[in-house]
């Protein structure tokens, strides 16, 4: 947050399509982040965010095929083949955290986009319309976990003059379903081949290397979770919630082994925060523009513990087989297939993390999280687990009544103690 602000200030006044395209932009921004000033929290962070911007600076100034990806995209495959993944829902995050959010949402609405639709969308279709995103060579989305993301990018496909590919996961149970998804993958990975201009063992070489990299990041995001499964560790889950971009765009990169790899080691470094904490697990995402539900949690004696989107939920892959192995990885996240599946998932998650109760955070306009909401809600209550459903909005401030939110949650938590 400290550098996005820094940037933000810097260049807030003169901020056109010209500037984000810009060396200049790209260096000043590589400049604050080398800064002594700038302290995160994690060791881990410096590697995250040193990734992120020059992955961001290659894309932006198209330094190599840039390939626009959505959550459950694996940017293994993305990364093995020589491309850029850029993850245009997770620079509308950035643009909510910078508090631009609205202008690009409103944006979006001028030129015809329902304001009931998710401001992810909302706001980074602002910011194609307007000249802020990266151009892509090849728009990459699956289906899940919403149909946001193919509509959105079928109509920047129309914008950039680009082409887009839909991956189609298959309902859990059907028949010959991971090999149905394999050969979707292994289509995609031929188009990206002649963008970067791999050849077949090349491309083999790669997806192996990505695979074996992204094998060896899970070995250390396990150790992170056994941790926070035992100990009040000192990771708290408004901090956590930030290495969803980790979890979604560089396993398969020495950065995201690297990022994980020091976490575990500074949280066995940093030992237990002490004290008896209640325990809570946060569902769907955070509004990033805002601390203050967080301070309360904090003042109430409580911690996030876990966190929906930012542990692993697949097994070690074969590099030797990426295509099968990748379809194993996406194809078993617990968010394909039906909500029964998301809210059983939970509630096993919330055993394993010896939760004390539980915040559904209803993103409006994200119609898969809100709609299973009371199902899940449900499901952990059969668990004995207390849940808070809040509702909000991630990324439009506008859309965030504090005054109604901390009075909810300041009941929510003291029924906990």
């Amino acid at each position: 947050m400290g550098l996005v602000e820094d940037v933000r200030d810097l260049f807030i006044d003169r901020l056109t399509p010209s500037t984000v395209h810009s060396k200049v932009f790209w260096k000043a921004a590589e400049s604050l982040a080398r800064s002594p000033l700038n302290r995160p929290q994690w060791k881990a962070d410096r590697v995250s965010l040193a990734y992120f911007l020059k992955s961001s600076r290659d894309a932006y100034l198209g330094r190599g095929p840039v390939v626009w990806c959505n959550l459950l995209v694996p940017c293994e495959l993305v990364i093995g083949l020589g491309c850029t993944p850029f993850y245009p829902e997770m620079a509308a995050a950035v643009v909510a955290s910078a508090g631009l959010a609205p202008r690009f949402i409103d944006r979006a609405t001028e030129v015809g986009f329902s304001q009931d639709a998710c401001s992810y969308h909302r706001c980074m279709l602002g910011c194609a319309v307007d000249g802020f995103m990266p151009r892509p060579d090849l728009l990459l989305a699956v289906n899940y976990p919403c149909d946001s993301a193919p509509l959105s990018f079928a109509y920047a496909s129309d914008i950039y003059g680009s082409p887009e590919m839909v991956i189609d996961i298959p309902l859990p149970g059907r028949d010959g379903e991971r090999s149905l998804l394999a050969a979707q993958l292994e289509e995609a990975a031929e188009v990206m081949a002649v963008l970067s201009g791999y050849s077949g063992s090349r491309t083999m070489k790669g997806l192996a290397e990505a695979i074996d990299l992204s094998n060896q990041a899970l070995t250390h995001l396990r150790e992170v979770e056994e941790i926070r499964k035992r100990d009040d560790c000192t990771l708290d889950g408004k901090d956590a919630m930030g290495g969803i971009s980790v979890l979604a765009g560089s396993m398969g990169s020495r950065a995201g082994r690297d990022y994980y790899r020091l976490l575990a080691e500074e949280l066995r470094q940093r030992g237990c925060a002490g004290g008896d904490a209640i325990r809570l697990m946060w569902m769907h995402l955070k509004p990033w523009y805002s601390q203050g539900l967080f301070d309360t949690i904090e003042r109430h004696g409580a911690r996030l513990v876990c966190e929906e989107y930012t542990h692993s939920c697949w097994e070690p892959m074969d590099p030797r087989d990426p295509f099968t192995s990748l379809a194993a990885k996406i194809g078993g996240h617990f968010l394909v297939g039906p909500v029964e599946r998301r809210a059983s998932y939970l509630a096993s998650l919330a055993e394993e993390y010896r939760i004390d109760g539980a915040i559904h955070f209803n993103h409006w306009g994200c119609r898969q999280s809100c709609g299973g909401a009371m199902l899940v809600k449900r499901a952990l209550q059969e668990k004995g687990i207390p849940t808070l459903i809040l509702d909000g909005d991630c990324v439009d401030e506008r859309e965030y009544q504090e005054g109604q939110i901390s009075t909810r949650l300041e009941a929510f938590l003291e029924s906990l103690h």
